[in-house]
């Protein structure tokens, strides 16, 4: 008989090990609350740095949704750890804190549970660390001179070996730990665990995205455009990064992710985070790259829950913009570059024009924020004092950091387009205490999704995306760039077919061959602003002709999009791509 008891034990090495903060945290939602997760895994145990330093309840220090079992900060010890811990803790100067997590998920009635380990890095014993970074730059020629006047670095380094440790001290007999590190912040762990060379532990390198990538596109002002099409040329030509764009040592996130060939397994969230990996370097080119796709949330809506919500944020919007706006668009993202949300005036540019000659109109409302969560009190005074999200004033609690520059585009687009209003919430959240008395008593991110006839995220990079995905099973149109890794997960899961409810939108696709890399390279933001215009106009016109007006139209799309997010799924994604890879390397 197969046997059929739990079998893999995991540790997930993240600074969202208590918090979800950004993609990491979704995925590990979506993975300790999936059934086929649950069934193959016996023990998750989320690793990280303590943040919980000044939290005054020690209850708390695993977040309201932990259990604290073990703390030395606080002289507690229910299961009987100290005898274990301590020593460690002595030997390196860290404290640790130890216990459980639970998640649970009631827009589908999923739950799960993890352990947690949190360490106190800020007091180290500086002579064990120095050792481990002689190690780090004997064994694998990693410097950390370079890099340690950096916190984002010093941290998982200091975080490395007492992880190491207390996951030994935490395991039975028979268990082999696999380390799985999320993002470079792991990549200490993971190396501490290879270079101990115990055969208890695995490792594996999970790249939610491709640093390396992303800071090449972020700052070159080809962005999307330029770099895939050097990448491209470059792959087939046989170079890598540094063949084309230099020397990349000195960034401190590059120098750990460019080892992470030495772990047991890499995971890529996207064909396009697996391009960026084997074009770190030739130390790639025979190491396997595991796609395994982020899976989907699925929001269970019917015509009748997004009608409702429609018609709440179509009442909200009036008061705003003076109408109701026939066709509702968001974009919740991080008010980052990447994120290329200039790319949505422009197409909301071309739908005002069309719109307007159907005598309809639209209204965008964009959630980032670059300021945290506002408390209700503010909240309450900006919309009394100036209409506040309407309008906005410099300075917090309102326009702080990247938000300012997007008012102002928001503020320009705005003076000029009649029929299509956009609207900055620079607020986490949707509800009556986030954002307004205005909106309806149960209102929540969940209606702001079910209320959503398009969902923009054309990003000029995104590893995967969950964000603009999530609206997708009620009935939503995703507007997608090509270079996000949630466009392969369509094509996969479409067998190329695609959908009516995902629009790709193609911004990097040359409009005639350019032979030479160097030629490419020099792609600026006049060529890249002209080949995002005519983009912009092809975008506007395939979401006129999705658009449902119509609640026969808008059923169509939710019976679809419910659809393909059920074959999008954690359990699929599971299934497919995570456990292969583990009983592989286990």
């Amino acid at each position: 008989m197969a046997e059929s008891k739990p079998k893999h034990v995991l540790a997930h090495v993240t600074h969202e090990a208590v918090e979800q903060i950004g993609g990491i945290g979704a995925v590990l939602e979506g993975l300790m609350v999936s059934p086929m997760y649950k069934k193959h895994v016996k023990r998750s145990i989320l690793v990280g740095p303590m943040a919980t330093h000044m939290v005054s309840d020690p209850s708390h220090r695993l977040g309201e949704a932990g259990e604290v079992l073990y703390s030395s900060v606080d002289d507690i010890d229910t299961v009987g750890l100290a005898a274990r811990f301590r020593p460690i803790e002595w030997a390196f100067n860290v404290a640790m804190v130890y216990g459980k997590r639970t998640y649970t998920r009631a827009l589908d009635g999923r739950d799960g549970e993890a352990e947690v380990l949190l360490i106190d890095v800020f007091r180290y014993n500086a002579d064990r660390l120095n050792v481990f970074k002689l190690r780090l730059w004997e064994t694998f020629g990693l410097d950390s001179s370079r890099y340690e006047s950096a916190w984002d670095y010093e941290e998982y380094t200091r975080l490395a070996e007492p992880a190491f440790y207390a996951l030994q001290a935490l395991m039975d007999e028979q268990d082999v730990c696999t380390v799985l590190a999320h993002e470079f912040m792991g990549m200490p762990a993971a190396l501490a665990a290879i270079e101990s060379g115990s055969d208890r532990f695995r490792t594996i390198f999970y790249a939610h995205e491709c640093a390396t990538a992303r800071s090449i596109v972020e700052k070159h002002p080809g962005h999307d455009v330029m770099f895939y099409n050097v990448l491209d040329r470059a792959r087939e030509e046989g170079k890598y990064v540094s063949d084309v764009f230099g020397d990349r040592s000195g960034e401190l996130r590059h120098a750990l992710i460019s080892r992470a060939h030495l772990c047991d397994g890499i995971i890529a969230v996207g064909d396009r985070t697996r391009d960026e990996m084997k074009f770190l370097g030739a130390q790639f080119d025979d190491k396997p790259v595991d796609l395994v796709y982020n899976g989907l949330p699925i929001i269970k809506t019917t015509l009748k829950s997004k009608n409702k919500a429609r018609a709440d944020i179509a009442q909200y919007a009036e008061s705003l913009v003076g109408f109701k706006p026939d066709v509702i668009m968001t974009h919740v993202t991080r008010p980052v570059i990447s994120k290329g949300l200039w790319r949505d005036l422009q197409v909301c540019h071309t739908l005002d024009e069309l719109l307007g000659a159907k005598d309809k109109t639209g209204a965008l409302f964009i959630l980032t924020s670059g300021g945290g969560v506002r408390r209700h009190q503010d909240v309450v005074d900006m919309e009394r004092r100036y209409r506040w999200p309407r309008h906005h004033h410099e300075g917090y609690p309102d326009l702080v950091g990247p938000e300012s520059d997007l008012n102002d585009h928001i503020e320009a687009f705005n003076a000029d387009h009649p029929n299509v209003q956009v609207v900055l919430v620079n607020q986490f959240g949707w509800s009556k205490t986030r954002i307004s008395d205005k909106l309806s008593e149960d209102a929540s991110m969940d209606t702001l999704r079910m209320g959503a006839d398009v969902e923009f995220g054309m990003a000029t990079y995104e590893p995967f995306g969950i964000s603009p995905l999530e609206p997708l099973a009620c009935g939503a149109i995703c507007v997608i760039s090509t270079v996000c890794g949630c466009e392969g997960f369509v094509e996969a899961t479409t067998k190329g077919a695609g959908a009516d409810n995902v629009i790709a939108a193609d911004y990097v696709t040359l409009p005639q061959a350019i032979q030479s890399i160097h030629d490419v390279k020099q792609i600026g933001e006049p060529q890249r602003s002209l080949l995002e215009q005519q983009a912009s106009k092809r975008i506007a016109g395939q979401i006129m002709d999705r658009l449902p007006f119509t609640d026969e139209a808008r059923k169509t799309l939710i019976d679809a999009g419910q659809k393909l997010a059920h074959e999008m799924g954690w359990d699929h994604v599971v299934q497919t791509g995570l456990l292969p890879l583990l009983d592989r390397i286990a």
